[in-house]
């Protein structure tokens, strides 16, 4: 094949992932992380079966945050639009530095805090406000699906209960303003679709 065709790139994609998530765990969990990105294709596939970039950057979104792969190899294999909605919903410091002039602090539990709503603002800049791509909502709200169903779930596990907030490096009130932050965006964006709906849903699940 000559011309990128997502179709035929799930299982490279897949194997890709595994290759590069290899041993990595959900945090506090020896919970394998190629779950999360597995569950967040599901969903993808089974609301949106025709967009096979979407469902490949389901599987890809995290590669480059959390591995050493980079937004050139996604790009390279996967083609532009995968690559566009994996950079899309990811954490890149150096496009942050870049658009606010803001150097990256020194490590120190404040800084810590200040770094994560300082990322997480600038991630919620990607999907808020008229124009942004309705592919990029999508995956936003697979994502955040997963991670409140899991969080859900841990919640209702006498073992794991209240103390699913100490896996996060803030806490449950952070937490839940990030994910009530997503869920205004993807609402304001595709509110009507059934995945907005789950996870106006699920969020209130966990916010009890």
């Amino acid at each position: 094949m000559n011309q990128y065709d997502p179709i035929h790139h799930w299982p490279e994609a897949v194997a890709f992932v595994v290759e590069h998530h290899a041993d990595d765990v959900r945090k506090g969990t020896r919970v394998p992380y190629v779950t999360h990105v597995m569950a967040v294709a599901e969903t993808l596939a089974y609301h949106y079966p025709e967009r096979d970039a979407l469902i490949v950057a389901g599987l890809l979104h995290d590669v480059v945050e959390d591995t050493a792969a980079t937004f050139e190899m996604v790009e390279a294999r996967f083609g532009p639009e995968v690559a566009a909605l994996v950079r899309a919903v990811s954490k890149d410091d150096d496009a942050m530095v870049a658009a606010d002039g803001r150097p990256l602090p020194p490590r120190s539990p404040h800084d810590v805090r200040d770094l994560w709503r300082r990322r997480r603002e600038f991630m919620l800049s990607h999907v808020r406000g008229p124009g942004v791509p309705v592919d990029v909502l999508r995956l936003k709200a697979a994502d955040a699906l997963a991670n409140l169903q899991t969080i859900a779930r841990d919640l209702a596990n006498p073992a794991v209960g209240e103390g699913v907030w100490d896996r996060f490096n803030v806490g449950r009130d952070e937490s839940l303003w990030f994910y009530g932050e997503v869920v205004a965006a993807v609402e304001a964006g595709i509110g009507d679709e059934p995945l907005a709906m789950a996870l106006r849903r699920a969020l209130a699940a966990v916010r009890g």
